[in-house]
């Protein structure tokens, strides 16, 4: 798939998107979400930026967890920031909500505190050059958080997770959004994601210490944290 129909793709099914999310996951989607802000540790007055913000569940959390934050959040598909922008403004919750390229980021370096990316590095064309850009975005010791799909690493848990992407997941997010192919490339893109170990080494490469990682719902998803 086109680095251009990846944001187009994601347009289509931005009406039913947190829709598709919720069914999927049976709501742990949330749970993930607020794991990361626990992680995060958000303090009064700091500068939040979300990568690939999507719809805006995660700006959302963060809002609830400290409506302090100054909040921002980035993405390259219009259609979900129409949808985030939406619900922000039915929240009251105040956001700059900028269109833009993740590997082309349209902030000052060290502009951010907290840099966080859900479910979207497994998007990026160049996953090297977007963490780069990323952590290039912090200040000296901020901190940058990735909550990503992966393989579960216990094969009697990967062996069932493998089923329910290939033969649940299309099937069921094309119905829910109209859009099979999206979930398909949901699917591909879950099962050739490198190894938590191998994101954790992409991490420190870019520049990042104390990295840290975590199993969510039994290595469904993974939780990564890192300082500058």
């Amino acid at each position: 798939m086109g680095t251009g129909e990846i944001p187009r793709m994601f347009s289509r099914i931005a009406g039913r998107y947190d829709l598709a999310n919720r069914v999927l996951s049976g709501t742990l989607d949330r749970s993930w979400r607020r794991r990361l802000v626990r992680l995060a540790k958000p303090r009064p007055g700091e500068r939040l930026l979300d990568v690939g913000t999507g719809t805006g569940d995660l700006l959302i959390e963060f809002h609830r967890r400290e409506p302090a934050l100054s909040l921002w959040g980035l993405d390259l598909a219009g259609g979900m920031l129409a949808v985030c922008r939406e619900k922000l403004h039915r929240l009251q919750i105040e956001a700059v909500l900028v269109e833009g390229d993740a590997l082309q980021m349209p902030f000052a370096s060290g502009a951010f505190d907290i840099v966080t990316i859900a479910f979207g590095l497994r998007n990026l064309p160049d996953r090297g050059r977007g963490l780069e850009e990323m952590v290039e975005r912090l200040r000296p010791g901020g901190r940058l958080l990735v909550l990503e799909f992966s393989l579960p690493q216990r094969r009697w848990v990967r062996a069932p997770y493998r089923f329910y992407l290939n033969e649940v997941v299309p099937r069921v997010g094309g119905w829910l959004t109209g859009d099979r192919p999206a979930y398909e490339y949901l699917c591909r893109t879950i099962q050739a994601f490198p190894t938590p170990q191998e994101i954790v080494g992409s991490l420190e490469g870019a520049g990042l210490r104390n990295v840290l990682y975590e199993a969510l719902s039994g290595g469904i998803a993974w939780l990564y944290r890192g300082d500058l």
